[in-house]
């Protein structure tokens, strides 16, 4: 996408991305959901089974998105995925980032041949976004709040 840059997020992202979370929030004082944010953050940039990238446009982080390989159940060879979060500020919605991040964590996904599935759930304001990529829920009987989504990677399901 032309405009957003979308890579690895480092420790160095440690700060605009608190700042992101604490935007996000209500109040401009670090509260104790964003410390624990930071601190999680901080521990799962180092940890193998996470996969967190960040978007930049215009020399800013403009959103995230994380994932973790939660490794194969007993009874398959394939791991299941599942993107935790996928945020984008609303300066930078309708630009291309969060389509350009979803894209970063499903070819990870696609990469990681231990991967055959990645899942998430959409919050109500999510689901549109997600169905303009032509994503959508398993299950249509679903409430919008419960909309879960999941991609089975090619070649690799059972």
């Amino acid at each position: 996408m032309a405009g957003v840059e979308v890579r690895v997020a480092t420790r160095d992202d440690l700060e605009a991305l608190t700042a992101l979370l604490q935007r996000w929030g209500s109040d401009d004082d670090p509260d104790e959901k964003v410390v624990r944010y930071r601190e999680r953050l901080a521990t799962n940039l180092e940890n193998a089974t996470h996969h967190i990238v960040v978007a930049v446009v215009d020399d800013a982080v403009a959103g995230y998105a994380a994932a973790q390989d939660y490794g194969p159940a007993l009874d398959q060879d394939r791991s299941i995925a599942r993107m935790h979060d996928l945020w984008v500020a609303p300066v930078a919605r309708g630009r291309g980032v969060g389509t350009a991040l979803f894209e970063a964590v499903r070819d990870w996904a696609q990469r990681e041949a231990r991967i055959g599935m990645l899942q998430w759930q959409a919050s109500d304001v999510a689901i549109d976004f997600y169905r303009t990529l032509g994503l959508e829920a398993e299950d249509a009987s679903q409430p919008r709040a419960d909309f879960a989504l999941e991609v089975h990677l090619p070649g690799r399901d059972d």
